[in-house]
C-alpha cells in the first residue's frame, strides 16, 4: 500500500455533516412508516427513494463514479441516526454500503466499470457463507451450477449480489474461498423472510442455478482479509484501504447503536405517563430504581458508542497511513464489536423491562425496539461469546480458531 496524501486523508467534513443531518431529517418519516415497513418485510419504494435522494445508499461508491467514499466514522454516524428511526432501514443501509465497498475493494478495474459504470445505481448486497454452493472452474471464469444463500439483507433493492463460493481448480479441488459478483437478474429470491425482528430488512434467501461468472468478477476472500486488494485504481481513496474484517464486523453494530439511543429516547418520552403498579410510586420518574436504570442504561449506550467511534477512527487512520491494520488490532476490533453489542442489548433490555407489562403490546414502540435489538445482537460476527473466545485464544498464545480476523 502507498501512503495517501494528507489532503486526500482528510474527509470532506461538510459532506459528512450533510449526510448525517439528512439521515436525521428522515427520522420522523421513517418512524411513521415503520409499522408498514415491518409488515411488508422489506423497505418500501418510498424509503429507497428517500435514501437515494440524500446519497445514503452510495456512501461507499468510489469518487470517480460519483460517490463520496466516506470515512468509517461518517458511515457510523449516518447509520446510527437511521437506527433511531427504524432498524430495518439502518440495517439495509449498512449492509448495502458495506457490500458495495466490497465490490469496489475486492475486485479490479474491469469489474468496477461493470458495477459502477452502468445505467443502474450500484446497490450491491451479498452473503459470504453459502448454505450450498456447487461450482466448476471453466474457461474464463466459474460456473455456479447450484447455490443457496440465506439472510441476503437488502436483496429486494439490489442491482448486484456478491455471493461467497468455494474456488476450485480444473479438477474440482478446493484452492481458496472466494466471492462472485452476479447481476440480480441471474438470481432467484426465495421470499422466505418472516421474522420477529428487523423484518424490514428483507433478508430473504436466494438461489442460483447454472450461472457463469467471469474471472473479472471473482474475488478472493483470503487475500482480502490480509489487505491484498486488487483495486489499485482506488489506492488514492482511504476508504478502499480499510481493513477487511474490521469493516465487515463493525458496521453490524451501527444499527444496534441507533436502537440503543432509540430505546433511551422512547423510555424517557413515555416516562411521565407511567406509574409503578402495586407500589407507592404514582410517578415512575420519581422512583430511585428508575434513576438507577436510566443511569446505567445510558452509560452502557455511551460506552458502546465510545468503543465503536474509537475503532472507526483507528480504522480510518490506518487506511489513510497506507499501513494495513495489524493482526492484533484487527482482532481487538472484532472483540469490541461483540462487547459493544452486549452493552447495547443489556441497555435496551433493561429499559424494556422497566417499561413493565405494556411491553406485551404490539403497539408499544419499545416492543419493536426490544425485538430488533435482540435480533441484531445474534449475527454470527457480532456474537459476544464467540468474539471474546477468539480474542482470548490469541492472548493465550493459541490460534484464533477462525480466519475471519
Amino acid at each position: 500500500m502507498n501512503a495517501i496524501s494528507p489532503a486526500d486523508a482528510v474527509p470532506d467534513a461538510d459532506k459528512s455533516i450533510a449526510l448525517q443531518d439528512y439521515a436525521r431529517s428522515l427520522i420522523p418519516t421513517l418512524k411513521a412508516r415503520a409499522k408498514d415497513t415491518a409488515a411488508l418485510g422489506r423497505l418500501p419504494a418510498e424509503t429507497i427513494a428517500d435514501l437515494e435522494a440524500g446519497g445514503l445508499l452510495s456512501m461507499t461508491t468510489p469518487r470517480q463514479f460519483g460517490g463520496p467514499a466516506v470515512s468509517v466514522r461518517t458511515f457510523l454516524n449516518v447509520v446510527a441516526e437511521l437506527g433511531r428511526a427504524d432498524a430495518g432501514v439502518a440495517w439495509v443501509t449498512a449492509l448495502t454500503n458495506v457490500t458495495t465497498w466490497c465490490a469496489a475493494t475486492f475486485f479490479g478495474a474491469q469489474a468496477a466499470e461493470e458495477v459502477f459504470g452502468g445505467s443502474k445505481p450500484a446497490r450491491v448486497t451479498g452473503v459470504l457463507s453459502p448454505r450450498k454452493a456447487v461450482v466448476k472452474k471453466v474457461e474464463g471464469g466459474y460456473l455456479i451450477e447450484e447455490g443457496l444463500w440465506g439472510f441476503n439483507s437488502g436483496i429486494y433493492h439490489a442491482t448486484w449480489d456478491m455471493l461467497g463460493i468455494p474456488l476450485v481448480d480444473a479438477n474440482g479441488k478446493l484452492v481458496d474461498q472466494g466471492v462472485a459478483l452476479i447481476p440480480v437478474e441471474q438470481i432467484e429470491i426465495l421470499n422466505d423472510w418472516n421474522v420477529i425482528g428487523i423484518s424490514g430488512s428483507g433478508s430473504s434467501s436466494i438461489s442460483v442455478k447454472n450461472v457463469f461468472v467471469p474471472d473479472s468478477r471473482i474475488g478472493s476472500v483470503t487475500k482480502a482479509i490480509v489487505g491484498d486488494y486488487p483495486s489499485s485504481h482506488l489506492a488514492d481513496q482511504p476508504l478502499f484501504q480499510t481493513a477487511c474484517m474490521p469493516m465487515l464486523s463493525i458496521i453490524l453494530a451501527f444499527p444496534a447503536l441507533g436502537l440503543g439511543v432509540a430505546a433511551l429516547e422512547t423510555f424517557l418520552e413515555t416516562l411521565p405517563r407511567r406509574s409503578i403498579q402495586y407500589s407507592w410510586y404514582d410517578k415512575q420518574s420519581e422512583a430511585p430504581i428508575t434513576h438507577l436504570q436510566v443511569g446505567e442504561a445510558s452509560a452502557k449506550i455511551d460506552a458502546a458508542r465510545t468503543l465503536l467511534e474509537h475503532h472507526a477512527d483507528a480504522m480510518d487512520a490506518s487506511a489513510a497511513s497506507g499501513v494495513y491494520m495489524d493482526f492484533n488490532a484487527r482482532a481487538k476490533v472484532r472483540r469490541d464489536v461483540g462487547y459493544a453489542e452486549k452493552l447495547i442489548w443489556e441497555a435496551v433490555d433493561m429499559l424494556a423491562s422497566a417499561s413493565g407489562g405494556s411491553l406485551a403490546s404490539t403497539h408499544n414502540p419499545m416492543t419493536k425496539i426490544w425485538q430488533d435489538a435482540r435480533i441484531a445482537s445474534l449475527h454470527g460476527i457480532v456474537t459476544p461469546n464467540t468474539n471474546f473466545e477468539t480474542y482470548g485464544r490469541i492472548l493465550c498464545g493459541m490460534s484464533p480458531g477462525t480466519p475471519f480476523i
